[in-house]
């Protein structure tokens, strides 16, 4: 294979992003470690020539919208009016793409050329079928793909390495820097918090969809010292369980990704012979511009430790919440929310329908 088609797996320490541009080939140990997985499929266009981003998956368009706005190409998911409200015009009238990356890919290759990016970036695993993907779309268009892992500890690690590929160091930098602020105070926050209470995530239209293993959908809750309910399994992923399966786990604490789910817990079987739902501890997740919690697994669930954290603490943390979460939308989204857009946005509610 031309060397200008070598897949490169290397793993990055934002100090070592100069390394991409070398002609080194080899793969890297894998293992999870401190530092960010990455892995580069053709040359990189230099920062300042980099005008038009593809985003392969949702983390990756969240991403490349804090960073750089104007690059984003498009969504690969239709945005609803509340998210498109919270965030500036550069990614508000983004058209919707459709997905690259997985077995759910929607954007076709001809379409993808008709773009004319600049880099393709996706986030998520590094592994060898993701790898995989992106030498196939690299060869087939000769368009430069870049994944970098997408566990939310890596996400400083994100910000820095994206910042220097997309032409915004600075922004990176500091964004990377409030990123290890959230994840710090989470871990501290969670330290010196009791532990043991037992939590479950529940998604989509019935709530039986949860990660499993130590998957990457449950990652916000368990930087928060919850213990996970489907962490036992094997699976490191998104699966489906039994209702039988979670009355034997009985949790302490519900959380619910879907409206129409959560008013249905409230109510009926066997949801409400949970001991957590009938004393109260069922929580909407906030779902605006991005889930806290998940939907998608990327750095916008650097909101979902701040809301979390002051959650598992009680109402004394409530004030410093709402502070730090208008200071990270108005960082990392680019909208300085009103404190009654923020207590709407808490309670599940559209911000734009302020004083309706």
């Amino acid at each position: 294979m031309h060397r200008r088609h070598l897949l490169r797996t290397l793993a990055v320490l934002p100090a070592l992003a100069p390394v991409l541009k070398a002609w080194a080939g080899g793969a890297a140990d894998r293992e999870e470690t401190g530092s960010l997985h990455m892995t580069v499929a053709g040359r990189l266009p230099e920062p300042a020539q980099v005008r038009t981003v593809v985003a392969a998956g949702p983390p990756a368009s969240v991403l490349v919208y804090c960073l750089a706005p104007q690059t984003l190409a498009g969504w690969p998911f239709q945005l609803a009016p509340p998210a498109q409200a919270l965030l500036r015009r550069a990614g508000s009238d983004r058209p919707c793409l459709g997905r690259l990356a997985g077995r759910g890919s929607t954007l076709s290759l001809e379409r993808l050329l008709a773009l004319r990016p600049d880099l393709v970036l996706d986030i998520g695993d590094v592994n060898p079928f993701y790898e995989s993907a992106a030498r196939s779309i690299q060869e087939q268009t000769g368009i430069p793909y870049v994944l970098m892992g997408g566990r939310l500890q890596d996400s400083p690690a994100q910000l820095e390495q994206a910042g220097l590929l997309l032409g915004r160091a600075a922004r990176g930098r500091r964004l990377a820097e409030q990123a290890r602020m959230a994840l710090d105070r989470a871990r501290q926050a969670a330290s010196g918090r009791a532990g043991g209470l037992k939590a479950y995530l529940a998604r989509g239209h019935d709530g039986l969809e949860t990660g499993l293993g130590q998957s990457i959908h449950t990652e916000v809750l368990r930087l928060c010292g919850l213990t996970v309910m489907g962490d036992a399994r094997q699976d490191n992923r998104l699966g489906r369980i039994s209702h039988e399966q979670l009355l034997a786990w009985e949790p302490d604490i519900l959380f619910a990704q879907d409206e129409a789910f959560f008013q249905l817990a409230r109510s009926q079987a066997p949801w409400n012979r949970l001991k957590a739902v009938r004393e109260g501890r069922l929580y909407r997740v906030p779902a605006w511009p991005f889930g806290w919690l998940d939907g998608p697994p990327g750095i916008n669930r650097l909101a979902g430790l701040i809301w979390l954290s002051a959650l598992l603490d009680g109402p004394a943390a409530v004030p410093g919440m709402i502070r730090d979460l208008r200071a990270f939308h108005a960082s990392f989204y680019g909208m300085a929310l009103t404190q009654a857009q923020m207590e709407r946005l808490l309670q599940g509610q559209d911000p734009a329908q302020e004083g309706a």
